[in-house]
């Protein structure tokens, strides 16, 4: 390959990588408010028991402790979450709450090691069964295409160790799934999509009432008095 070529090869390829990261969606920490088994992917994190020089005892949950292999630390972060009842490895790799209920906080967290602004906040949802009719209210107030847009975080609260963090809360509930799972991103490309595997997302699941795919009318019956 000429010279010149390959120079422009370079040029195309650092614009292309470029404008990935500009368009990139970050995903972000969020957890619920109620009691939440943290499940963790096993290919980064790791339980630490009782007799392990790493073992610290106040951040114990049914006896182990997690740790964070690839930054050779407790992971603060996970453990934000207000009740964490245990430790579990997660089977899809991802690193999620599960908590029951369909009333809950959610709370979008801005931990970070800098002070930042998180702007263009979205929660995302998807139903479980996909093919169910679910609506979803943050607020207090219905949202539609399973979208939610929030208003921007001013992360600026050191909370120690180099760390930094400032939270948004919104009440959440649904009807029409017997689950939800939900994501916190910046929606850069302004739709209201999400495209790749987020860090952090909560499973909520409803077990109480059972459901199935319905017609408009049929949610709608359900907040007649």
């Amino acid at each position: 390959m000429g010279t010149k070529k390959g120079i422009v090869l370079g040029l195309i390829l650092c614009a292309t990588a470029f404008a990935g990261r500009v368009h990139a969606e970050p995903s972000y920490l969020l957890y619920p408010s109620s009691p939440a088994v943290c499940r963790f992917d096993a290919g980064r994190y790791e339980l630490v028991s009782p007799g392990d020089a790493r073992f610290d005892a106040a951040y114990a949950v049914g006896g182990q402790m997690l740790w964070d292999r690839a930054e050779s630390r407790i992971p603060v972060e996970l453990y934000r979450a207000p009740i964490i009842t245990a430790f579990e490895p997660s089977p899809s790799g991802q690193n999620e709450y599960v908590t029951l209920g369909n009333n809950f906080d959610v709370i979008v967290d801005g931990f970070g090691t800098s002070p930042r602004t998180l702007g263009s906040l979205c929660l995302r949802f998807w139903p479980d069964p996909p093919s169910s009719l679910v609506q979803v209210f943050i607020d207090g107030a219905p949202i539609g295409a399973l979208t939610s847009q929030l208003a921007p975080i001013e992360v600026l609260t050191s909370i120690g160790n180099g760390f930094y963090s400032d939270t948004g809360v919104h009440r959440f509930t649904w009807v029409g799934s017997t689950g939800l799972e939900i994501i916190a991103f910046s929606d850069k490309n302004a739709n209201g999509a999400f495209e790749g595997t987020p860090r952090f997302r909560i499973v909520a699941q409803d077990n109480v009432v059972g459901v199935e795919a319905t017609t408009w009318g049929g949610v709608k019956a359900l907040y007649r008095k």
